[in-house]
């Protein structure tokens, strides 16, 4: 009695069904949606190199100036859907207004505070209202409130949450908080024709989390796109007898 070896099989190769279609394009969807991701992640990358030497992301300084008795920015309200802290602390974190005068001999007034103090204290008083901006170019939109002076200088309030006063180049910082606020600028003893340069920053720590979020994200996601798609294109080979005896 003899035995034959027999060739080896070729390869069977499965037929082109709906699920491994279905596999591909879900695996491609995996893969674009990384893609994003990636972009994402550089893009933070790309920002974190932005920030100057104390830790903040900045704009300006640009000249703002009034006829009237004060500019403000009359409701800023930071919160949303969800734990004040996720909207501030771990989003704005520390806000930075730096300014300078720009009327000789005259102190500048910078202040935040509740936006109804700050609505109740302004009632009357002759300002402009910031109602848009943009950063690159520069552009201020302004709305103007008719009024006289106001009934006592800046500073004499008490609703303030965070003040600065300065003729010279001057800064005020704020750890950001869940509310509603609003921004003041002013001549310190309450005259007329306000002008300053202004610059703000705010070191928005969230940008790191965001970061990492979206890489460790996109890495995953081409796993998964790779674990879809590349089973779709593989080969098997049927189980066959490794060799056949012959009597």
């Amino acid at each position: 009695m003899t035995t034959t070896p027999l060739a080896p099989a070729p390869p069977v190769r499965r037929s082109w069904s709906g699920w491994r279609t279905l596999l591909v394009v879900v695996g491609a969807l995996f893969a674009m949606v990384s893609v994003v991701l990636f972009a994402i992640g550089g893009v933070g990358l790309w920002a974190q190199h932005q920030r100057d030497g104390d830790g903040y992301f900045t704009a300006g300084p640009e000249r703002l100036s009034t006829s009237t008795y004060a500019l403000s920015a009359p409701s800023l309200d930071i919160g949303g859907a969800g734990p004040d802290a996720f909207y501030t602390d771990d989003f704005l974190g520390d806000v930075r207004i730096d300014f300078e005068s720009k009327t000789p001999g005259t102190a500048v007034f910078v202040g935040v505070g509740p936006a109804a103090d700050v609505a109740a204290y302004l009632n009357g008083v002759g300002h402009d209202e910031i109602s848009d901006f943009d950063v690159d170019p520069f552009k201020l939109s302004t709305t103007s409130r008719a009024g006289g002076e106001p009934s006592a200088a800046p500073a004499a309030q008490t609703f303030w949450v965070a003040s600065a006063t300065g003729s010279g180049p001057s800064t005020l910082t704020w750890p950001a908080t869940g509310g509603d606020w609003s921004v003041v600028i002013m001549n310190a003893d309450g005259s007329q024709n306000v002008a300053v340069d202004l610059g703000v920053g705010g070191t928005v720590p969230a940008i790191e989390g965001i970061t990492i979020g979206a890489l460790i994200g996109a890495v995953l996601l081409l796993i998964i796109s790779a674990a879809l798609i590349v089973p779709a294109f593989t080969t098997r080979r049927d189980a066959r007898p490794g060799e056949r005896r012959v009597t």
